[in-house]
């Protein structure tokens, strides 16, 4: 017995179910297409960048592969090996600083088409800096340049930077020789500024520190880290370090005269620890002399109203002008204190305006801190 046939709509067709499909991935196919754009634009970057901003090539997938090309000349493997032959129009094989602009121009103009290039970028720098070693000397150098201008136009991750502190890049000594190419290059295009410098460094968390860890370890000393900028030109480089290390040695000194007063120390002893530090540190006399002030007029308490940082100042320096006295000798040092004072006071409005500034300069005369002449003359 045959089963009844079910009714049908006559007009219905029978749908198949969409299915996701998989397609094989194949580097070098499209880096075989790239190739083929290259050598039918020769070095017209107008004509590469027309057949590059192409729907049938999938930057998507193969994004990371595009950036290896375009630095490396081909597809780079584990370890850093590139596959020949290499193209010439890419980093690594440019003979001038032109030709490293031109290729990096091209890859900005595409990656403002295609933002996600951004993050293979990112991964194709990461690969590089990590197995940098093994490329040539010429290599070396066009990747750093190229770093400096994929960092100007805000087409990589400063962070990437970090990957040249591994301790095989740090050994093999390619992290401080490319990073010594790579901020030359940076202070030269910047006319020798080097503000914009620290601030890319410390985006990238690589302060002063860091790059004495980038030494080999047999050399690492900060003399060995300075003459090492010094010979690449980075004289302004070491001085801004000095400075901001200056600066900190003076911070430190006044928090250290204000913990002492805090703890109730005798103006006598606090003077011989000063001159110990300042010592140690190369400290002129007016340096000594402001951090001896800051720590006398150093509040840390933000809830105090104007009338209590008023009288806790005057009570500082009743108790320690004797200390004041020890690191102010001379007309010159007595004005540069009055100054230091009046700048003092008048970051503070309510205190300048309740008179403090004239009370203080009347109590350090009164302890002979301060000398009518000097009053006279500032």
């Amino acid at each position: 017995m045959s089963k009844e046939q079910k009714p049908t709509l006559g007009s219905g067709a029978i749908k198949t179910r969409k299915r996701n499909i998989h397609t094989k991935n194949d580097p070098e196919a499209f880096r075989d297409k790239i190739f083929a754009i290259f050598d039918e634009a020769g070095g017209e970057v107008k004509q590469q960048l027309s057949l590059l901003d192409d729907d049938s090539l999938d930057y998507q997938r193969y994004g990371e592969v595009f950036a290896e090309i375009l630095l490396a000349g081909n597809i780079v493997m584990p370890g850093g090996s590139v596959n020949q032959p290499p193209t010439e129009y890419c980093v690594f094989a440019a003979e001038t600083d032109d030709d490293v602009l031109k290729t990096i121009d091209l890859f900005h103009q595409l990656m403002r088409r295609k933002p996600f290039l951004r993050t293979r970028l990112d991964n194709v720098m990461t690969k590089l800096l990590l197995c940098g070693s093994v490329f040539s000397e010429k290599e070396r150098t066009n990747l750093a340049k190229a770093t400096v201008l994929l960092i100007q136009r805000n087409m990589i991750t400063v962070t990437v930077l970090q990957k040249l502190s591994t301790k095989a890049c740090v050994e093999s000594g390619f992290s401080l020789n490319f990073f010594m190419t790579m901020i030359s290059e940076y202070t030269s295009d910047s006319n020798g500024e080097v503000d914009k410098l620290l601030v890319l460094l410390k985006n990238a968390k690589l302060d002063q520190d860091a790059l004495l860890e980038m030494m080999p370890p047999k050399d690492r000393s900060q003399e060995a880290l300075n003459a090492k900028l010094t010979e690449h030109g980075l004289e302004k480089l070491v001085e801004q370090y000095e400075k901001k290390k200056k600066q900190g040695t003076l911070v430190e000194l006044a928090e250290g005269v204000k913990e002492r007063i805090d703890d109730k120390i005798p103006p006598a002893e606090i003077h011989q620890w000063v001159l110990g530090q300042a010592e140690v540190s190369s400290l002129n006399d007016k340096e000594v002399l402001h951090c001896v002030w800051d720590g006398i007029a150093k509040d840390e308490d933000a809830s105090r109203k104007a009338h209590q940082k008023r009288a806790l100042l005057l009570s500082n320096i009743n108790t320690y002008s004797p200390l004041l006295e020890e690191v102010c000798e001379g007309d010159m040092m007595e004005q540069d204190l009055i100054i230091r004072i009046q700048n003092f006071i008048a970051a503070d409005m309510e205190m300048l305006n309740s008179g403090t500034f004239r009370d203080a300069v009347n109590l350090l005369y009164r302890k002979d801190v301060l000398s009518e002449e000097a009053i006279h003359t500032w």
